[in-house]
């Protein structure tokens, strides 16, 4: 990577702080009925449409570094899939590399909001199926033995328990409030 600038550093840290503040609230983690809907990659996706990839990637990094060791202290009774960085750290690092991507490929052929709406979806995807993969990968005779269920049925349940939500959720806000983040950005 090129240097960083100290400009750059700075939004990486503001929100960095972002994304754990959402981390450690309910807001970050919104209980519906059973399930969890994460909206703590949602700075991350909005960055991505806005800015470098290389802050974007910083973020989800620092999102995925705060959920390993959120998780070292065993704060869910799945928190032993966390702790493995493949499942915490690496698919939040790629959040905002697949929404930047994306989005960049898809506004050379559409010109409107369903292009941030597919960018954002999938940053959602990448976020839920990216963590799920890698926890089915690396964890799953630990999840048979911790709940003695089929790992594969259980997590396909999740992925589609929480990542329909956690798409419609993410693909409702992030339009709503992408332009004025764009403001905002250019003169800090």
């Amino acid at each position: 990577m090129k240097n960083i600038s100290t400009k750059t550093i700075t939004k990486i840290g503001i929100l960095s702080a972002l994304v754990i503040i959402l981390s450690l609230s309910p807001i970050g983690f919104i209980p519906l009925g059973p399930v969890r809907i994460t909206t703590v990659h949602i700075p991350i996706v909005l960055i991505a449409l806005v800015e470098k990839p290389t802050v974007s990637f910083f973020v989800g990094l620092i999102f995925g570094l705060f959920s390993f060791f959120q998780h070292l202290s065993g704060i869910s009774p799945l928190s032993f899939m966390f702790v493995n960085p493949f499942v915490s750290v690496l698919p939040r690092a790629l959040i905002g590399l697949g929404t930047y991507y994306t989005f960049n490929f898809v506004k050379k052929y559409i010109k409107n909001v369903f292009n941030v709406i597919i960018a954002s979806m999938i940053g959602t995807m990448i976020n839920t199926f990216g963590v799920l993969s890698m926890a089915y990968i690396f964890c799953s005779s630990q999840l048979y033995e911790v709940l003695k269920i089929n790992p594969a049925k259980f997590l396909f349940t999740i992925a589609i328990s929480n990542g329909i939500p956690e798409i419609i959720v993410c693909s409702i806000l992030v339009p709503m409030i992408y332009k004025s983040l764009q403001k905002i950005l250019k003169t800090i």
